[in-house]
């Protein structure tokens, strides 16, 4: 494993630290290409079928995704996906309310071909993901890094680590041989020493700070 820098040019768009890739890069990504509108579907399966590692659907209708492993949503509601999404948005206001809902990586509309192919095999290996010009509007209380209140303890650390990963409370607590009450006690410290207020929050910012590990 290694420490993630963000500090580089190149950490752009920002990925957060999760599970291990569980995929072989010979693997076809199943990628749902999905959108109201048929000509933004068009357009979006047409920019990445340069990439020959995608399988590619082009879905109208959101009741038919199904047996993917990535969806890729034009401006629709996430939490309406089994699978993982990507969701292109139009500013910040869209990318807060997708990732509530449940988003793993939000996008602008403009994203070039390669920043989508990036995106989707991220999210695909578990990761969140978020572009650097959407932060903001997704992190509105960010924090640098000599700004944070105070140093997260190890055990934060850990608890921090596991939340990139997607686990809940429950999960958390039996991997570190803890109770859950101790998880919240501990969640709630990386809350307020991030300055954030939800855990998807939490784990973009701890990464941002290079608190995680990839």
């Amino acid at each position: 494993m290694i420490q993630f820098s963000w500090d580089t040019p190149m950490a752009r768009p920002q990925l957060v630290a999760s599970k291990p890739l569980p995929r072989q890069a010979a693997d076809p990504l199943r990628v749902a290409v999905t959108s109201a509108n048929p000509l933004r579907r068009a357009a979006l399966v047409m920019r990445l079928s340069v990439f020959g590692d995608l399988a590619l659907n082009e879905i109208g209708e959101v009741d038919d995704v199904r047996n993917v492993d990535v969806v890729l949503a034009d401006a629709i509601d996430p939490s309406r996906f089994s699978a993982p999404s990507v969701v292109l948005v139009v500013d910040n206001t869209e990318a807060a309310q997708a990732i509530a809902r449940g988003a793993r990586g939000v996008l602008l509309r403009a994203a070039p071909p390669r920043r989508l192919h990036t995106a989707l095999r991220a999210v695909a290996d578990g990761l969140v993901i978020v572009d650097d010009d959407l932060a903001e509007g997704v992190l509105p209380h960010a924090r640098s890094r000599i700004d944070l209140i105070e140093p997260l303890t190890p055990r934060e650390q850990q608890v921090a680590q596991l939340l990139s990963g997607g686990l809940t409370n429950k999960e958390i607590a039996q991997r570190l041989g803890i109770t859950e009450h101790t998880v919240k006690f501990h969640l709630n410290g990386i809350l307020r020493k991030l300055g954030v207020s939800t855990r998807t929050e939490a784990v973009v910012q701890a990464a941002r700070l290079g608190l995680l590990i990839l």
